[in-house]
């Protein structure tokens, strides 16, 4: 026994090194913990060197043994207490306030059964150790509640530690073994059984060796499982099952129950009905914060992050409930415009900011029956509950307001916004509904889908008319998006059906109008949809990309036509328009190139037409285009010259062989007469376009032809080409070659020209440069020939007579 009791010591005295020396080396929650634990081993091993002495020297004076074993249960019980401390204060054991107290209250409802168990086992009439009893001892008694909250802590705290739990384990393993062997050191002492004592010793020495060896190598645990539900039944059933056994089989061998035993059986009830108070009160908290964070989600999700309105989910959700309760509803769609540069030339940061700032203006004039959100992007709404006019008057302020300059870091934004407003009352709202209702089997709209529709229709109209406009909604806009979408729909399988055609339109030589080339111009019959004009289809197919295809076709067919006209010994050329589109595509070079060779037409009698428009987009690249193309041999027209934007620097460079005047040059409401001169009338920008166009070297039609007067000016102005109504218009090419039969002189056709001729060919070559004297000469002998009988230039009846005044269609 001496040399266990002097192990115990080594033992005990060394572990109390090691928990002192971790506290050293930890800083923080660790430090803390640490601390409680060496100041809990110290008092342990103080209590032990105690007890051993105590031991040897009391001897049999029960008096001096009590008191020894007094000090010995305190410091015990003291140990105990501060070793628990340490164990909560651990990082990761106690995650909250509420969580410690639940935790603690686990680890009473555990000690109350232990320590019933124990009362029962150690009390009459068990009596598990004969006739010794210790309850009679209040010291003791305190170091045995001591123990039993010991073991009932640790092992809640074990069995909550999340895996890898080895270290922990070890650590509660340890305060529970310094405690109960310190009250075996005290019971020994007090009872006279030193072999009771040196057990004891033993036990608390192995517990604090554990306990500093798990603290010196010990990681931080983890969060601790503060389970609410799936482990209360556990720390409730299992103590109230062993009290209830405890108790039956105390009262089966005829037991009594004193104070302690109902103390601890009161204990034990109290700190489950307490547990399960706080675990209710908790989960009606946490059920309070669940639903109301379910609530700031919901409206989260019907909420636009960056400007804090509503979106597209909130604004239905109101929207509907709106028309549900057959209120006055009306929509502003609203649509920024040229945003997208703001975001591509001042970034997304500053494109942010002005959308936040949208926001902002937004709310800042906000009704109290008035919804703004945003939909995405660019794109807003508002929803209110005011009268048609008061709505009208709102987006007009709107208008004003998103209009004004938006101020930045680097400088001031600014952009219009686009307004389309349409009303659940509208008139012309509910025709369309009931229309589309009708329009189809199984189409079924609400209201709500309905008005979003007019708010986007209006918005498109007020786009497409010029946008920083409002527009209502109007029945007509449907109507025309039905259009646009059924044509568009029909013109990809147009090719394919055979229901385009061409149609050419004559140029003729002047003053002989005789034909001499003609221009192909498309032309679609639909089945259904009739005759569908080009300008309705030409500009869709532009934008659906379908422009390549209907290009290649016409190009194929007017080489097609052209190479049976040159069979046929007619000398003529075809001209083909060419979008901006397939002219800047890689590949058009190679197609007009396949086309001649396929059809053997040779290139100077193809002209490529290339309007004015098609010069403001990108000049560099076009030349280059369009000195490809010249490199094959056909000829290139500027069409519509005088219209668009081009400007003499640009037509120097440009390589073209030819000008077409536009109409609105032509037309001219006074020709003037030739100043201090005899003469004709002529047109003078006409004549000045002539003037320029020989100066360039390029040939000059005069488009757009449609009187005798407006021939005769055109004449006069020395133009040896002309196209317009006065000679024709859009025709099938056997009617154009009925006209090119009537115009060729009776007696031999001359021969084809073959494929490798020279440039004989084709369009004639521009007129050689004149003195003033010869073009007056030259206008006074048209105007003659024109005055003498303005009905014997017309080559074939009624061509004259097919006027309507004006530009013509193509």
């Amino acid at each position: 026994m001496i040399v266990v009791a002097v192990l115990s010591g080594l033992g005990a005295t060394v572990a109390t090194g090691l928990l002192v020396a971790s506290v050293r080396h930890r800083s923080g929650a660790y430090r803390q913990a640490h601390l409680l634990l060496a100041a809990g081993a110290t008092v342990a091993t103080l209590s032990l060197a105690t007890g051993l002495a105590a031991v040897a020297v009391a001897g049999d004076d029960q008096g001096e043994r009590t008191r020894w074993a007094t000090a010995v249960a305190i410091g015990i019980a003291v140990s105990g207490f501060l070793g628990c401390a340490g164990l909560l204060r651990m990082p990761g054991v106690v995650g909250s306030p509420s969580g410690a107290v639940r935790l603690l209250l686990d680890g009473v409802s555990v000690a109350a059964a232990l320590w019933f168990v124990g009362w029962v086992l150690f009390s009459e009439p068990t009596r598990l150790l004969g006739e010794t009893s210790h309850l009679s001892c209040p010291p003791i008694l305190l170091a045995t509640v001591s123990a039993a909250l010991a073991a009932g802590l640790n092992a809640v705290v074990a069995a909550r530690a999340p895996r890898p739990r080895a270290r922990l384990a070890g650590l509660c393993c340890g305060v529970t073994n310094m405690v109960c062997g310190g009250l075996g050191v005290a019971a020994g002492l007090f009872e006279g059984l030193a072999w009771l004592a040196s057990a004891g010793g033993a036990v608390l020495a192995v517990g604090l060796l554990s306990a500093g060896l798990a603290v010196h190598t010990t990681k931080p645990p983890g969060q601790v499982d503060a389970d609410l539900i799936r482990r209360d039944s556990e720390y409730a059933f299992i103590p109230m099952v062993a009290m209830a056994a405890s108790a039956a089989y105390h009262l089966l061998q005829d037991g009594r129950f004193d104070a302690l035993a109902i103390t601890a059986g009161s204990i034990e009830g109290f700190a489950l009905v307490t547990r399960q108070y706080l675990t209710l009160h908790d989960m009606r908290g946490y059920a309070a914060r669940l639903a109301e964070r379910e609530a700031h989600f919901r409206e989260l999700a019907h909420t636009d992050p960056l400007t804090g309105l509503a979106n597209r989910r909130g604004l239905m959700r109101a929207l509907a409930s709106g028309v549900a309760g057959r209120e006055p509803v009306v929509l502003l769609g609203l649509d920024l415009d040229g945003f997208k540069h703001v975001n591509d030339m001042r970034g997304h940061d500053v494109g942010d900011a002005v959308l936040a700032e949208v926001g902002r203006r937004l709310r800042a004039r906000q009704g109290p029956d008035d919804l703004p959100a945003r939909l995405g992007g660019d794109e807003f709404a508002v929803l209110t509950h005011r009268g048609p006019e008061d709505a009208e008057r709102l987006a007009q302020e709107l208008l004003r307001a998103l209009g004004e300059a938006y101020q930045q870091p680097d400088g001031p934004v600014f952009l219009s916004v686009s307004v389309g407003v349409a009303g659940q009352g509208d008139p012309d709202g509910a025709a369309v509904s009931q229309d589309a209702a009708g329009s189809g089997p199984g189409v079924d709209e609400s209201d709500v889908e309905v008005l979003l529709r007019h708010a986007d229709l209006a918005l498109r109209h007020a786009k497409q008319q010029g946008k920083n406009r409002v527009e209502r909604y109007d029945a007509t806009y449907e109507r025309m998006l039905r259009r646009r979408t059924t044509v568009e729909h029909e013109l990809r399988g147009a090719i394919g059906r055979g229901e385009l055609r061409l149609a050419f339109q004559p140029v003729a030589s002047l003053p002989s109008v005789r034909p001499v080339g003609a221009e192909a111009l498309l032309r679609w019959r639909h089945p259904e949809l009739g005759n569908v004009r080009p300008d309705e289809f030409i500009p869709l197919a532009e934008e659906c990309g379908m422009i390549a295809a209907l290009g290649a076709w016409v190009l194929d067919q007017a080489c097609l036509q052209l190479s049976r006209w040159l069979a046929d010994g007619h000398d003529v050329w075809v001209s083909v328009n060419v979008s901006p589109r397939e002219l800047h595509a890689e590949e058009y070079v190679g197609q007009v190139a396949e086309a001649l060779r396929a059809h053997r037409v040779p290139p100077q009698r193809l002209v490529l037409e290339v309007t004015e428009h098609t010069v403001a987009t990108d000049v560099d690249e076009l030349i280059r285009r369009l000195t490809a193309l010249r490199r094959t041999g056909v000829r290139i027209a500027l069409d519509d010259f005088g219209a668009g934007y081009s400007s003499l620097g640009q037509l120097r460079r440009l390589p073209i062989d030819i000008l077409k005047i536009d109409h609105s040059l032509v037309a001219e409401h006074e020709p003037v007469r030739p100043v201090d001169r005899d003469g004709p009338p002529f047109a003078p920008m006409v004549d000045i376009v002539m003037r320029l166009g020989h100066q360039l070297g390029l040939e000059v039609i005069a488009e757009g032809v449609t009187s005798p007067t407006e021939l005769a000016a055109v004449v006069a102005a020395g133009c040896r080409f002309g196209q317009g109504a006065l000679f024709g218009w859009g025709v099938p090419a056997e009617h154009l070659e009925a006209m090119l039969d009537a115009a060729t002189p009776v007696g031999p056709r001359p021969a084809p020209v073959a494929e490798g001729d020279p440039a004989e060919s084709g369009p004639p070559a521009p007129a050689p440069r004149t003195a003033p004297e010869s073009l007056r000469a030259e206008r006074e002998n048209a105007s003659d020939l024109v005055a003498e009988d303005a009905v014997s230039t017309q080559v074939r009846p009624g061509v004259g007579r097919d006027v309507h005044g004006g530009a013509i269609r193509r």
